[in-house]
């Protein structure tokens, strides 16, 4: 009976994780927000995504309640590149679209009340703001014939560069301030935890902005590729490759090719040229390009891991860094019981090798910084940059992305930029283990926004305009630089 009991009671309380409802989970609510935009507040359309707090805004409903001011727009539906895009075109909403949105309230509720509980889906679209293309998943709907698309309020923020903060269920904009956010706002803000592990830092001078988990050993995925370009690279540069050779696939390339984890389909004694073969791997991340290189340099995949773990040595990677290829893939022991390795190093040592090969060969990034084009050698085609930061930051560069159900969703990114004596800077940042590509690339993209903010601030003097208070900078040259920036903002 006591037994009987018990598994009634376990019983119980697993039916109680299921039908008990979880204050966190929202599933997809469509409600309305109060946005105060300079003081006047408008009734916004939102979607909380699958989560409270997740706010997806109508940026049909945001251009209403922008009309007034300097940042107003009105929304434009086209195609670019077969792909939809949503142009954000200057100017206020015309004043049918005002008394539309100004319409009965009531009607509107009633809709709502039906409709609470939609199911719309996240897809990826392009979003010109300003002339700039950026790339979000945002979600389409269409209420009473009026197309309308909701984007993550975050990335909004972040795109038209507006001063925007939440608190109370309520959003308030500051039209004529620049998004900004110091290290303080950073932390409270939880991205950082977002990830397994992350960092930004100026990749040229080797000063790291910020850094969480960084020390921890994680994998990596395929933002190995840059190591294994990194050794491609310099054997062309002494002459044991030519730009001009080709490579041939062998039957473990192919292998890769046709299965689950193949880009480009190849067959065993196919060749290509090696140009194209290392765009491949670089662009649109080809595991059987990665494994091509390897044999074409070293014969077999074990001598060229053998280059990989002695070049780690030599740039003075930690000892937490251990490569089993050269593409990232898990690798699995032949036992019984078989075990999964996988390539695995430190955030700090990420940062290492990405400053190293910036250093030694910028020239990387003509490679990493093409969004999409077309390999001859493989009947042309088509290969996609999967980082979508090309896209959102202007003047991102690079690097590399990476996923393995171990990994999740990681990337390295570069942000090209000058100092005031015209010396480039590379802004780097590292992040491991996102739970997904959009939370990866949101996670990135905050932080290379704070890390631009900081190299400005510190390197340049440059304070951005949002009225908030302004984090010190570290050294004696950034403050005198933002003491006198300040001083000429002032004096206008």
């Amino acid at each position: 009976m006591k037994k009987f009991i018990a598994v009634c009671l376990i019983f119980t309380l697993i039916l109680g994780l299921f039908v008990i409802p979880v204050d966190s989970y929202a599933s997809q609510t469509k409600e309305t927000v109060k946005v105060n935009v300079d003081g006047t507040e408008y009734d916004v359309k939102v979607l909380n995504h699958d989560y409270e707090n997740n706010m997806y805004i109508s940026l049909n409903d945001m251009a209403y309640a922008l009309k007034d001011t300097k940042r107003a727009y009105e929304v434009e539906w086209t195609t670019k590149d077969g792909q939809t895009c949503i142009v954000l075109k200057e100017g206020s909403v015309s004043k049918e679209d005002q008394d539309e949105d100004t319409s009965d309230k009531e009607d509107e509720k009633e809709d709502d009340d039906q409709d609470n509980k939609v199911n719309y889906t996240r897809k990826r679209f392009l979003i010109n703001i300003g002339g700039n293309d950026y790339s979000f998943y945002m979600i389409p709907v269409s209420d009473k014939d009026n197309k309308d698309c909701y984007v993550n309020l975050g990335e909004f923020a972040l795109a038209t560069n507006m001063d925007v903060s939440c608190y109370d269920n309520k959003v308030y904009i500051n039209s004529k301030g620049q998004f900004d956010f110091n290290k303080y706002d950073l932390l409270g803000s939880g991205i950082p935890y977002m990830a397994d592990s992350c960092l930004v830092g100026d990749a040229t001078t080797g000063v790291i902005y910020y850094s969480e988990n960084a020390d921890e050993i994680v994998s990596i995925a395929s933002t190995t590729k840059l190591m294994t370009y990194l050794i491609i690279r310099e054997a062309i540069l002494d002459g044991r490759l030519s730009e001009s050779d080709t490579v041939t696939f062998s039957e473990e390339a192919s292998e890769i090719s046709k299965s689950s984890n193949g880009v480009i389909r190849v067959e065993p004694g196919q060749t290509a040229y090696i140009t194209d073969v290392i765009k491949g791997m670089l662009i649109c991340s080809s595991n059987e390009c990665s494994l091509a290189l390897a044999e074409k340099l070293c014969g077999s995949e074990e001598a060229f891991v053998e280059l990989m773990n002695q070049k780690a040595v030599s740039i003075g990677l930690s000892g937490d860094v251990k490569f089993y290829n050269p593409h990232g893939l898990p690798v699995y022991e032949d036992d019984v019981l078989t075990t999964k390795k996988q390539n695995h190093l430190t955030a700090n040592d990420m940062f290492k090798l990405a400053s190293y090969i910036l250093d030694k060969h910028p020239e990387i990034t003509d490679i990493t910084s093409i969004k999409k084009t077309k390999l001859e050698s493989f009947s042309n085609f088509e290969a996609v940059n999967t980082n979508i930061l090309l896209y959102n930051v202007p003047g991102c560069v690079g690097l590399k992305t990476g996923t393995t159900d171990k990994a999740q969703s990681c990337l390295v990114s570069a942000y090209e930029t000058e100092d005031n004596a015209g010396n480039t800077h590379y802004i780097v940042t590292v992040v491991y283990g996102a739970e997904n590509s959009q939370t990866q690339s949101y996670t990135s993209l905050v932080l290379m926004r704070y890390g631009i903010q900081r190299f400005n601030t510190i390197t340049l003097g440059l304070v951005p305009d949002s009225g908030k208070p302004q984090e010190i900078p570290d050294d004696l040259e950034g403050l005198i630089g933002a003491v006198v920036n300040t001083a000429r903002r002032n004096a206008k």
